[in-house]
């Protein structure tokens, strides 16, 4: 353990004891912070057989993985500044545990016997050796977080003014009621709506981009150079290699797979917010109880043998008059969902976990569906649990698809469970469990038949596909260039504007001069690293399947092999039995451009 690591543990103890009664987050950073997991890897091999030692590595480690969720779960809760870092300190941690779990002899041991044996012990043994593989030295690791903190803190500044050399492009009448909104966000989102003149605006946006660049650019140089130094300890040529041979692909694939999801929107940055207040809004539609949609596709579930028990849960104690071991699923689902705060989901007469519901209070909450891990499946060894949060009337269109979203989320979460959690949790496993979510959002919205979206929300989402499409090629060029930020050497990256700028202007119509400036624009250039295009993969793959997949499939099946997936294929073997070969990367990127599938 690191000297800075456990100051800062006494440090945080001494805090979170005083507050933990009046905050609840102060004590789990508490708790999290002392946790030692007893391990036990010397009598592991006291174990007759490899199984049996691999289900008891899972009974030891499963508590460092249900707190590592926790800790995603508490994080919209920090709400200061107190709170964050002792979750970031928390995360920390554990992720030192890790690699002390990961690199220990017996650990070792337990792998090369694991990779010996059938499914799914095998594909347990090369999880973690993919997890050996992405560990870092402490010390290393201590750095890069601290610069990713940095960076992150500079962009999430909202004390910025905005100042004008030119006068004519001030707005002093409609912004001068919003002087004391500290947001930048919402007033340059204000500005670029209102003004005029197009120049005006696109000053405003590219200032905006740079707008922390002298505090981020040496968090940023040091985040590359870390990378960079990592990557060729392991013998590649830079740290995009490195990252993106994990998914088997290469530089030169990646680019072609970005090419293939571009499409000119020619509209550029700064003059979006003007044209989508051009574009008709037609997404209302006759509001409908949040608990009457989601009885809708619950009923249209049944079609895949998922059934929902509805639970009333008072006084933080589980009504226990509605829980009678005989009561059935389909005998619960005739409880009113409007008094339900827990759903038990059901597959086949098999209980895969709970989702617990909260309905927002339209006068305190802000109007938004979300869901949220809070335990992950793990068959054997506890169900899963997740939460569900939402309105009590849904209004638009939008609203509708993102509760279905975040339901899916969350069947598949409970649904994926298996014996073991890195072959399970969403972080390990993040390919199968976006296809499959993406797959059954797709399959709820055919069977309740919604509406097309408003043409302003589908530009609205063309323009964050191009954007995120155009910060992946950014992502790209910098993690494959190979040297310094500073010095005679800046120049050879200043090189790649033109590059950079063409690929600004193939997605919005117009050049963008400096375009490595792009680097200060968005966190996920530090926290995510070249994986920033992984979405868009993601959603391309789910569409190909939902495109290609034969008629003779039905949707059960589907469910199945994609969700359920009881016989632990790979990602590789479902995508063979659903779409059929060739699924190579380089195949699949010819798929996907004959398929159509860049998102809409």
């Amino acid at each position: 353990m690191l000297k800075s690591i456990f100051v800062a543990t006494l440090f945080f103890n001494i805090l979170a004891t005083a507050s933990a009664v009046a905050n609840p987050l102060a004590l789990f950073v508490e708790q999290c912070l002392q946790y030692q997991p007893d391990l036990g890897q010397d009598k592991l091999v006291s174990f007759q057989s490899v199984e049996q030692q691999a289900v008891e590595f899972e009974k030891r480690t499963l508590a460092l993985n249900n707190i590592n969720d926790r800790i995603q779960y508490y994080r919209p809760f920090a709400n200061d500044s107190l709170n964050r870092q002792g979750l970031l300190w928390c995360q920390l941690h554990l992720a030192d545990e890790l690699y002390a779990l990961a690199t220990a002899t017996n650990t070792q041991r337990l792998i090369d016997q694991l990779l010996q044996l059938r499914p799914p012990y095998d594909q347990l043994g090369q999880r973690l050796v993919a997890i050996r593989e992405s560990q870092w030295e402490l010390i290393q690791k201590s750095k890069l977080h601290s610069a990713q903190a940095s960076n992150n803190q500079a962009l999430s500044q909202q004390q910025f003014t905005m100042q004008f050399n030119q006068p004519d492009c001030a707005l002093t009448n409609e912004l001068n009621a919003d002087s004391n909104n500290t947001n930048i966000e919402i007033r340059i989102a204000k500005y670029l709506l209102k003004q005029p003149n197009e120049h005006c605006r696109k000053q405003a946006w590219l200032a905006y981009q740079i707008r922390a660049k002298d505090k981020q650019a040496s968090a940023l140089a040091l985040i590359h150079q870390l990378q960079q130094q990592h990557a060729i300890a392991q013998d590649y040529d830079n740290s995009a290699q490195a990252q993106l041979s994990l998914h088997d692909l290469t530089p030169q694939l990646l680019t072609q797979f970005l090419a293939s999801q571009t499409i000119n929107l020619d509209i550029a940055p700064w003059n979006i917010a003007n044209a989508l207040s051009r574009v008709s809004n037609s997404s209302t539609i006759k509001p409908i109880a949040t608990d009457a949609f989601l009885q809708k596709i619950f009923e249209s579930l049944k079609a895949l043998d998922l059934k929902f028990e509805f639970i009333t849960v008072g006084d933080a104690r589980v009504d226990h008059s509605k829980i009678d071991k005989t009561t059935s699923p389909s005998d619960s689902q005739q409880n009113s969902l409007s008094d339900t705060q827990l759903i038990r989901v059901w597959h086949q007469q098999r209980l895969m976990g709970e989702i617990f519901t909260y309905t927002q209070d339209e006068q305190h909450d802000p109007l938004n569906v979300d869901s949220q891990l809070i335990k992950q499946t793990v068959i054997g060894h506890q169900f899963g649990q997740y939460s569900l949060n939402f309105p009590s009337q849904l209004t638009h269109v939008k609203q509708q698809q993102k509760l279905i979203n975040a339901l899916s989320r969350a069947i598949v979460s409970l649904a994926q469970g298996r014996q073991f959690y890195f072959l399970t949790n969403r972080a390990q496993n993040t390919e199968a469990h976006a296809i499959a979510t993406q797959w059954l959002a797709y399959y709820l919205e055919q069977q309740l038949n919604l509406p097309k979206l408003s043409k302003r929300h589908r530009l609205v989402a063309q323009y964050q596909q191009q954007l995120w499409v155009f910060r992946a090629k950014v992502s790209l060029a910098f993690y494959q260039y190979k040297g310094d930020f500073k010095g005679a050497q800046q120049e050879v990256w200043l090189s790649h504007n033109q590059s950079l700028s063409t690929a600004f202007e193939q997605s919005f119509g117009l050049p963008w001069p400096n375009a490595t400036d792009a680097i200060f624009s968005y966190q996920a250039i530090a926290n995510q690293g070249i994986n920033h295009y992984l979405p868009l993969w993601q959603t391309a793959l789910a569409q190909l399947i939902i495109a290609k997949t034969p008629a003779q499939i039905s949707p059960n099946e589907i469910f199945d092999l994609l969700v359920v997936n009881e016989t632990h294929l790979t990602l590789n073997d479902q995508l063979e039995r659903l779409i059929g070969l060739p699924i190579d990367p380089h195949s699949l990127i010819r798929r996907f451009k004959h398929a159509g599938t860049t998102q809409e």
